[in-house]
């Protein structure tokens, strides 16, 4: 008997890769089969020459998912449940809604055509028997189930609607919409009124558990609150923090507005240039009490019926948090199974399952009281890698995070030698590392930088205040006097490090906001970035422009590095090329192209033969200084890369990853991967990033699948050393990997 569920759980499990490649039962399904399982213990000694497969804080018998529902062709928006809980309602890019039963996973119905493109959103009545959707069109149709026709079309929006919401009492609508809010009376079809007002888009709308009011959230993060009776504004906007959006970067549609059970406390996404957060404020008094750092692009946040947790869809998870006693100490847990981004994730009505929508085209029902107990809560960071960098000795790791979290860790074991370093009220944007490694200083939006002790994490002094908005970058000057910081407020300020007070230099005034700042290696010069494009260079001793700023990118310069020597600087930019330049002229040296998206990160290796970047593009690269020649691309990261950093003996590199890891890669195995046949498995591995799950060759021929969830935390061994929540170490074993043609050697019976 536990054979064969042992066997029913291997076949689902893989389903994707036996229905595509059956050599691949025995080359990729098995060695990733659960270890304990009898089907692993059974067949996986009989076999030679298959992959040896690790996992650290990962186990696929952890799978919380009881149910996943496959109907739609096309990427899941949004999903509803009924009030009691019986049948849930989902739109899709497909341009239908479908309505199915939640005990038996089948669809109850036929699938709703809207006939107005994509369905972006959808929402039960509380009588379970009419649902409403928004469509891409900008129409609101809401269909009758037990009649299964349209009882009405709502038309007036001149945009997608992104958000619809049911009034308590069922004679209300409101939707949302680029143009306006607007509220409808849903028996006559009557527009009761346009709530306007909001800048931008406007992506949520919730009623009140009382339905006397509607809240409305926009892309200019304010929050407004109208009298669902008549449209009316009921109070000034409620404000929340603005985004900051790079240039090309759109900021996500976040639809994530929602009141608690007793409408006292909103919560809704924000999100900047680095992190995505779940704010939580009072209605009554604005009071911000809380953001809980979610991980990269965030879509939606809902509280459970009983307002003591909240569900919030981000990247490919899904994270739970408990809210009482107090949301901001207790840890989240993540439940992880989708190969595509989430984009809803909401509580059924008895709190005890989570459905969520994603691109890969399903939904997945979750036993959400299983994934509190059994999904291992976050030890490391709760969201995105900021900022890296690497003390003089290569003994430690440092990094800022999107969770509020300055950590340390061991840079050869990746164990956390410190407890984390709490005390900004905002994510950590940027952190470096004092000349003699015995100063941490991290800087934030929350306007203000602070210095701790390397080795015991104890704050030092008060924090210290000057700049008008958010800090974007720092770094110690050379000889360990000064620490630059560059903010929003377009200003680059000074402190010195022995006082803790501003410095005689500056405040540097730049055209926009600074995103970079570096020293000269003799600390004559400083250079600043910001977000026009332009490059600075003054000089630290009379706080004089050595030349005239000058474009070092079309839209902004998000990251500088000085040359060993001196003589040159090179900068990232939003173009997706690093640029080097002559200190001396402002000339440009040589361009160095290959990213297809934003390059965050730059750093010079301490021999000043390599430059490597990080980028949108969710890799890191290597190049040849003298040529501008790319030498290697290193894959492994799932999301953008934020910050790379040599070590100081130029052997690694250290990147830093809005996927929420840190990643160590080793320089010399990376050059000569380029040389590696491609055939090989762990060359590609390193070398090329998977498609839909599968590593391939040269001549696109299938190597190995990699299941869902392993995908985000592989390790292979140009990467030393990978700290995340998770981590998949990949190696061939002893007697190699038996691949293409010669699969059948593997079996030896």
């Amino acid at each position: 008997m536990h054979f064969l569920e042992d066997a029913s759980s291997f076949v689902v499990s893989s389903h994707d890769v036996i229905e595509r490649s059956a050599p691949h039962i025995y080359i990729s399904a098995l060695p990733f089969a659960d270890k304990n399982s009898l089907i692993y213990r059974d067949f996986f000694p009989r076999c030679v020459g298959l992959v040896n497969v690790s996992t650290f804080g990962i186990n696929r018998r952890r799978e919380s998912t009881i149910m996943r529902l496959i109907g739609h062709s096309g990427p899941v928006l949004s999903v509803s449940y009924s009030s009691d809980g019986g049948l849930l309602a989902s739109g899709s890019a497909d341009g239908t809604a479908r309505i199915w039963d939640t005990q038996t996973g089948e669809e109850a119905m036929s699938p709703i055509r809207s006939g107005h493109g994509p369905v972006l959103s959808v929402e039960f009545a509380q009588n379970s028997k009419q649902v409403a959707f928004g469509t891409k069109a900008g129409v609101v149709c809401v269909w009758n189930i037990t009649q299964g026709r349209v009882h009405r079309r709502f038309s007036g929006h001149s945009g997608p609607v992104y958000s619809v919401a049911l009034s308590p009492d069922g004679t209300r609508l409101a939707s949302a919409s680029e143009d306006t809010a607007r509220l409808w009376n849903l028996q006559t079809g009557e527009q009761l009124a346009v709530m306007g007002g909001h800048e931008e888009s406007i992506d949520g709308v919730a009623f009140s558990p009382t339905g006397d009011l509607v809240a409305s959230s926009s892309g200019n993060r304010t929050i407004r609150l109208w009298h669902s009776a008549t449209g009316e504004i009921a109070r000034e906007p409620l404000q929340v923090v603005p985004v900051v959006v790079f240039p090309r970067q759109t900021s996500t549609v976040s639809r994530g507005v929602n009141f608690s059970s007793d409408g006292e406390t909103i919560a809704v996404i924000t999100a900047d240039m680095f992190s995505d957060s779940v704010l939580l404020l009072r209605c009554k008094t604005e009071e911000k009490f809380a953001w809980l750092p979610v991980g990269p692009k965030a879509h939606s946040a809902r509280f459970s019926s009983d307002g003591r947790s909240l569900v919030a869809a981000y990247g490919r998870g899904i994270r739970l948090w408990t809210l009482f006693p107090d949301p901001k100490i207790s840890p989240p847990v993540d439940l992880r199974g989708h190969t595509g981004n989430v984009n809803w994730a909401t509580f059924s009505p008895d709190d005890r399952f989570v459905a969520s929508a994603s691109d890969d085209s399903t939904i997945r029902i979750w036993n959400a009281a299983s994934g509190q107990s059994t999904v291992q809560p976050i030890s490391e960071h709760a969201s995105s890698v900021n900022s890296v960098a690497v003390s003089p000795d290569d003994g430690i790791i440092v990094c800022g995070s999107g969770d509020n979290s300055v950590r340390v860790w061991n840079a050869h074991t990746g164990e956390q030698t410190l407890p984390a370093l709490h005390g900004h009220d905002r994510h950590v944007s940027s952190v470096a590392i004092s000349p003699d490694g015995g100063l941490i200083a991290s800087g934030s939006p929350d306007q203000t930088v602070r210095l701790w002790d390397a080795k015991s994490g104890a704050a030092i002094s008060e924090p210290m205040s000057g700049h008008t908005h958010d800090i974007r970058a720092l770094t110690f000057s050379n000889e360990g006097r000064w620490l630059a910081s560059g903010s929003d407020d377009c200003t680059v300020r000074f402190w010195e490090i022995a006082t803790q007070r501003p410095s005689a230099i500056g405040p540097l005034c730049c055209n926009d906001r600074v995103f970079a700042v570096a020293f000269s290696p003799d600390d004559k010069l400083v250079a600043a970035g910001d977000n026009s494009g332009c490059m600075y260079l003054w000089t630290t001793d009379t706080s004089e422009q050595a030349l005239d700023p000058f474009q070092a990118d079309h839209d902004s310069t998000n990251s500088l590095a000085f040359s060993p020597a001196g003589t040159h600087i090179v900068s990232g930019g939003s173009e997706g090329v690093a640029r080097i330049w002559d200190v001396s002229t402002g000339q440009m040296i040589l361009e160095l192209q290959g990213h297809e998206g934003i390059v965050f990160s730059v750093a010079w290796s301490v021999d000043g033969c390599l430059i490597a970047t990080g980028s949108e593009d969710n890799t890191v690269r290597l190049w040849d200084t003298s040529t501008g020649g790319p030498l290697a691309s290193l894959y492994g990261h799932t999301d953008r890369v934020y910050s790379v950093a040599f070590t100081s003996d130029g052997q690694f590199i250290v990147s830093g990853s809005n996927d929420c890891t840190i990643r160590k890669w080793d320089v010399r195995a990376a050059c000569n991967m380029v040389s590696e046949s491609s055939a090989h498995l762990i060359a590609a591995l390193a070398s090329t990033p998977l498609k839909n799950g599968w590593a391939a060759g040269s001549s696109d021929e299938l190597l190995l699948w990699v299941p869902a969830e392993y995908r985000d935390c592989l390790q292979v061994d140009v990467c030393t050393l990978l700290i995340g929540e998770r981590r998949v170490v990949i190696t061939a074993g002893d007697s190699g990997v038996h691949l293409g043609t010669d699969w059948a050697l593997c079996w030896c019976g």
